[in-house]
């Protein structure tokens, strides 16, 4: 009986010491662990969600043909009627994931007309263009024209018409990587 009373009593002393051992453990781990996931998530200020997303930054810069040779956009002053101005749209992912479906989006200012042929991208990008102000794009936007005999018959749309260039790519830009797309206007 004496030696029942002994183990009860040695099962009581150890199991409380035990406890506090796994509890102090425990908690040890736990704000180890909390502390390796803070600095894995704090990338900037930034939460866990937004330092695995891609984060694209788009630079738009341009040239003007004149008297053969290149001039900056913000260096040629005053554009005449029949230059033409060289865009190039710079996409770089400073994120840390790749950006899947990615399309940039070029203006065709007022004033000008789309050159025909001049979109071109690196990785080769699908091209498309929209005429009514970006709401819908395609390969080769149509408008109706009234015929001869009165009927509408679908053409494709002049370049006049054009006022947007968009570039979409099939493989991801990926963290740390650049694309360039390239398109010209011509000044009315």
């Amino acid at each position: 009986m004496n030696k029942k009373l002994n183990r009860n009593q040695n099962k009581r002393t150890t199991k409380p010491e035990i406890r506090i051992a796994r509890s102090v453990i425990t908690l040890i781990l736990g704000v180890v662990f909390l502390s390796g996931v803070a600095v894995f998530a704090s990338k900037g200020g930034s939460s866990i969600l937004s330092f695995l997303r891609p984060d694209v930054k788009i630079n738009l810069s341009g040239t003007v043909n004149r008297d053969d040779s290149m001039i900056a956009v913000d260096k040629a002053g005053l554009v005449k009627p029949g230059e033409v101005i060289n865009w190039k749209i710079n996409s770089k992912n400073d994120g840390e994931a790749k950006a899947s479906g990615f399309k940039t989006v070029g203006q065709i200012p007022p004033g000008t007309e789309f050159v025909a042929g001049s979109a071109k991208g690196e990785g080769s990008p699908d091209v498309e263009y929209s005429i009514d102000g970006g709401k819908n794009f395609s390969k080769k936007p149509m408008v109706s024209e009234k015929q001869a005999d009165g009927s509408e018959k679908l053409v494709a749309a002049p370049v006049s018409m054009y006022t947007q260039v968009r570039f979409g790519w099939d493989q991801p830009l990926d963290s740390d990587k650049e694309l360039n797309a390239f398109y010209s206007v011509r000044v009315k």
